[in-house]
């Protein structure tokens, strides 16, 4: 993902989309194991010549279990970078652009004013009321091009 239009609700999106991958290798690796665990002997698979080899299940699986294992951990690595992005951006936007927190807490996390105004430790409806003014000015620009 392109990291210069990065936005939180993106992260969030990309987030999900990797949490949904990560239950689909839980699925194939929990299948894996099954696999190995025993079960009634198949008289029609027994093959009774020479040539016959053994398959060992339990080696098939740790193998595969093993790049399973190393695309969840690449998974869970872009997780946590996402998630280590959101904080920071949070974090920034709290800092130096209070009224992108607001915009944010407001459109994107569904916050009450009241919530707003208590995390921000603003007085009652000031963000409520920056917020206006903001979205008024919005309009006049627009309006004005």
């Amino acid at each position: 993902m392109d990291q210069s239009n990065l936005t939180i609700s993106k992260a969030k999106n990309e987030i999900l989309k990797l949490e949904h991958q990560l239950d689909v290798l839980a699925t194939k690796k929990n299948i894996n194991f099954l696999k190995t665990q025993p079960g009634a002997i198949k008289l029609k698979e027994l093959v009774v010549d020479s040539s016959h080899t053994n398959y060992d299940s339990f080696l098939n699986y740790v193998q595969r279990s093993e790049t399973i294992d190393n695309e969840i951990y690449a998974i869970l690595a872009s997780i946590y970078s996402y998630k280590t992005f959101i904080a920071k951006e949070l974090q920034r936007l709290s800092k130096y652009d209070e009224i992108g927190y607001i915009i944010y807490l407001r459109e994107e996390e569904r916050k009450s004013w009241r919530e707003i105004d208590r995390i921000l430790h603003h007085g009652e409806n000031y963000s409520k009321v920056k917020y206006s003014r903001y979205k008024s000015n919005q309009k006049k620009h627009v309006n004005s091009k």
